[in-house]
C-alpha cells in the first residue's frame, strides 16, 4: 500500500512539472510569436488596407465618428487608434476626403500619414502594436482551450504550429481584420462549447460577450448564427439519441431559445454600446429636408451627384449612397430608414457594413492564379494556395492526423457494422459525445472553407486564417492521442510479453522521433525565411523567389516592401526611378525627388524602373472571362527581360539603357 501511495505521489509530481515545463514553453512561444512581430513591423511599408483602416481607427476614438470604412467593424481598428490618440497628430478634418465624399477612406489615409505633417513610420508602429498584443492574446486562448479540452501537450503542439504559422506571423501585426476574424471565431466557439458543458448564468453571459466581441471583429462572423444552431442539434442528438424525436424535441428547443439570448446579449450588450459610441459624433442626419430630397435624387443617379452638390457627410446620406443597389431593396430601405432614427441607428450603421460586405463578395475582385487573370473566382484557388503557402511540414502532419483518423473510423465501423439502427443512432450518439469538440472543430473547418470556396472573392490565404487554429487543435490532438496509446495487451513478466512491450515502446520511441523531426522542420523553415513572412511559400512552389508565378496580391505583394526599396536605391546611388507601386506606402514619402510616377502605357525609356509583382502579374498573365486588357497595359516592354534585382520577392527592379 505504501508503494502505490509512493507511485501515486510521484505521477502527481511528474503531472505537475510537465505542466509547469509546458507553461514555460508556451510563454517561450508567445514570446517569440511577439518578438518577430515587433522586429519586423517597422521594416514594412504600410499595406494595402491600412492606408483605410488606420486613419478610420484614429478617427473612431479621437472623433467618435465612423463615416470611414464602414464595411468593416470597429475594434480592431480601435485597437490600432488608441495608441494614435496620445501621438498629438495632425488629421485633415478640413479636407473633402473627411468632410463631403462618400467614404473618402483611401484619399484620407494618403492625407493623414503622408501629407500633414505626421511620421507615417511612428504611425505604422504605435498602430500595428494593438494587433500584434492580440495575436499574441489569441495564441495564449488557444493554448488555454487547448489545454482544458485536450491537455498540456497537445495545446503546446497546436501553439508551437500557431506561433511560428508564417501567415499568422505576417498578418498578425498589420491593421487588417483577418487574424482578428481567426480570434472572433475562436473566442465565440470556445465559449459557446464551454456554456454546452456547463449551462449556467454565468458562462451563458460569458458565451453571449463573446459572440458580441466576435461581431465587432469582422462581418463574416455571422457565419457563427447557423453554426451554433447546427452544433446545439449536435449537442441534442449526442445526449438524447436514445429517446423519440419528439422527446428530443423539447431539451432542444430549450437549448435553443438560450442560444438566441446568446445572440441577443451578444448585440444589445456589445453591438449597440460600441456602434452607439462610434457614432456619437457622426452626423445622422441632413440639416434641412431640402438637402434630403437631394440625396433621394442623388441615388437615383448612383449617387454621382455628391461631388457636385457637396451635400455634408452624414448617416442617412451614407447609408443611401452605399445601399444605393442592394438588393433586394425592402431590405436597403428598412436600414436606410433607422439610419436617423434615435435608439436604432447604431444598429443601421452595423447593418450598413453587413450588406456592404455582401455586395463586395457578389462583385468579385480582379486576381491573378496559376499565370491567368479573371475577375470571377475559381472554386480551386484557397486549396491550391495553402498548398502552396503553408509550411510542407504542416501538410505532412496533418495527412499523417487524417489516416490515422480514417483509419480509426474504419476500424470502429468494422467493429459496428452488424448493428441494428437504433444501436447504431444510439454508438453513433455516444462516439458524438466522446468526441464532441474534435467534431465541432472539424465541422468548423469544413463549412469555412466550403463557404469560402464557394464565394465570388479570391483575396488570398488570409481569407481562410480563422481555421488555422482550429485545424492546428485538431492534428495536434489525433497525432499525440495516437502516440499516447497504451498497449492493448495485459502485462506480464513473460518473456515473449516483455518482447512485445519493448517492441511496443521502441516503435513509440520511433514515432516521437519522427514527429520532433517534422515539427523542426516546420521551425526552421519559416525561421530561414525570416524576415518575408507576407512571401513565404514552401518547397512545393519552389520558395519565395518563385511565389509570383502562382498568385500575388495579399499572398505575396500588398506593398510591403516600399522602404527596402528606398534603401536599394539610396544604397545604389540611383538618382531617378520610375515606379509602379502597388500597396498602402507612399513612394514620392520614401523615394522624394527621386520618384517618378510610371505604369505600362508610359513605354519605355533609359533608366530605372521598379514594378510591383501584382502589377507585372496582372500585366502578363492571360486574361480570361470577364477580364480585359490593352496591349498598352500589359508592359510588353518588359516582357523577356531580367531584372536586376527583386526586393522582397515583391518589387522587380530593371534597369533600360
Amino acid at each position: 500500500m505504501q508503494f502505490i501511495d509512493h507511485v501515486a505521489k510521484g505521477a502527481a509530481l511528474y503531472k505537475a512539472f510537465s505542466w509547469k515545463i509546458a507553461r514555460a514553453a508556451a510563454l517561450l512561444l508567445l514570446f517569440g510569436m511577439f518578438l518577430l512581430m515587433y522586429v519586423t513591423a517597422p521594416q514594412e511599408a504600410a499595406i494595402m488596407d491600412e492606408i483605410a483602416h488606420i486613419p478610420a481607427g484614429y478617427s473612431y476614438v479621437a472623433y467618435q465618428d465612423m463615416r470611414i470604412n464602414p464595411e468593416h467593424p470597429p475594434l480592431l481598428k480601435d485597437l490600432a487608434g488608441l495608441p494614435l490618440a496620445f501621438l498629438n497628430l495632425n488629421f485633415p478634418e478640413t479636407a473633402a476626403s473627411w468632410q463631403t465624399d462618400l467614404n473618402g477612406q483611401w484619399k484620407l489615409g494618403e492625407l493623414f500619414l503622408y501629407e500633414s505633417g505626421n511620421d507615417p513610420d511612428r504611425i505604422l508602429f504605435w498602430a500595428r502594436l494593438g494587433p500584434m498584443l492580440l495575436t499574441v492574446l489569441f495564441g495564449f486562448l488557444l493554448f488555454r482551450f487547448g489545454k482544458e479540452w485536450f491537455g498540456a501537450r497537445v495545446a503546446l503542439l497546436a501553439l508551437a504550429l500557431f506561433a511560428l504559422s508564417p501567415a499568422l506571423l505576417a498578418h498578425g501585426k498589420y491593421v487588417t481584420t483577418d487574424v482578428a476574424a481567426a480570434f472572433g471565431f475562436f473566442l465565440a466557439i470556445a465559449y459557446f462549447i464551454r456554456y454546452l458543458y456547463a449551462q449556467n448564468r454565468h458562462n451563458l453571459i460569458a458565451a453571449g460577450l463573446a459572440f458580441g466581441v466576435a461581431q465587432a471583429l469582422k462581418f463574416s462572423l455571422v457565419l457563427l448564427v447557423p453554426l451554433f444552431i447546427g452544433f446545439i442539434i449536435l449537442w441534442a442528438f449526442a445526449h438524447h439519441a436514445g429517446r423519440s424525436w419528439k422527446e428530443m424535441f423539447k431539451p432542444l428547443w430549450r437549448l435553443a431559445t438560450r442560444t438566441f439570448l446568446i445572440f441577443i446579449i451578444g448585440y444589445v450588450a456589445i453591438i449597440w454600446p460600441l456602434y452607439q459610441i462610434h457614432v456619437w459624433n457622426y452626423p445622422v442626419a441632413p440639416a434641412t429636408q431640402a438637402e434630403r430630397d437631394e440625396i433621394v435624387a442623388s441615388a437615383l443617379s448612383l449617387c454621382r451627384d455628391l461631388d457636385t452638390i457637396k451635400i455634408p457627410v452624414s448617416q442617412y446620406r451614407d447609408t443611401v449612397c452605399n445601399l444605393k443597389t442592394f438588393r433586394p431593396r425592402v431590405i436597403a430601405e428598412t436600414f436606410i430608414w433607422m439610419s436617423d432614427k434615435p435608439i436604432v441607428h447604431p444598429f443601421a450603421q452595423y447593418a450598413l457594413g453587413v450588406l456592404m460586405v455582401g455586395q463586395r463578395a457578389v462583385g468579385g475582385n480582379t486576381t491573378f492564379f496559376l499565370g491567368k487573370v479573371a475577375r470571377d473566382a475559381w472554386w480551386y484557388y484557397f486549396p491550391v494556395v495553402y498548398l502552396l503557402k503553408e509550411p510542407l511540414a504542416m501538410h505532412v502532419l496533418s495527412l499523417a492526423a487524417l489516416l490515422i483518423m480514417l483509419g480509426a473510423l474504419r476500424t470502429h465501423i468494422r467493429k459496428k457494422m452488424f448493428a441494428g439502427w437504433r444501436t447504431w443512432r444510439e454508438r453513433l450518439a455516444a462516439f458524438t459525445r466522446t468526441y464532441f469538440i474534435e467534431i465541432v472543430l472539424a465541422i468548423f473547418i469544413a463549412f469555412y472553407w466550403a463557404s469560402s470556396i464557394a464565394a465570388n472573392l479570391n483575396i488570398g490565404i488570409r481569407h481562410v486564417i480563422p481555421t488555422f487554429p482550429f485545424m492546428f487543435l485538431l492534428v495536434s490532438r489525433i497525432i499525440l492521442g495516437h502516440l499516447r496509446k497504451k498497449p492493448d495487451f495485459a502485462f506480464t513478466l513473460e518473456p515473449s510479453m516483455m518482447k512485445r512491450l519493448i517492441s511496443f515502446y521502441t516503435r513509440k520511441a520511433w514515432k516521437y522521433g519522427i514527429l520532433f523531426a517534422i515539427v523542426m522542420w516546420y521551425v526552421i523553415s519559416v525561421l530561414a525565411h525570416y524576415p518575408f513572412y507576407i512571401a513565404y511559400f514552401n518547397e512545393l512552389a519552389g520558395g519565395p523567389a518563385n511565389g509570383y508565378k502562382y498568385v500575388v496580391d495579399s499572398n505575396l505583394d500588398w506593398g510591403q516592401d516600399l522602404k527596402r526599396l528606398a534603401q536599394f536605391v539610396e544604397t545604389n546611388n540611383i538618382d531617378k526611378i520610375r515606379v509602379h507601386y502597388f500597396g498602402g506606402g507612399s513612394p514620392k514619402y520614401y523615394l522624394g525627388d527621386k520618384f517618378i510616377p510610371w505604369w505600362s502605357s508610359r513605354g519605355p525609356e533609359s533608366g530605372w524602373y521598379a514594378i510591383s509583382a501584382t502589377f507585372l502579374a496582372e500585366a502578363f498573365g492571360t486574361p480570361v472571362g470577364r477580364y480585359t486588357r490593352t496591349e498598352q497595359d500589359s508592359y510588353l516592354w518588359l516582357r523577356g527581360k531580367t531584372p536586376v534585382t527583386v526586393i522582397g520577392n515583391s518589387i522587380f527592379v530593371y534597369k533600360i539603357d
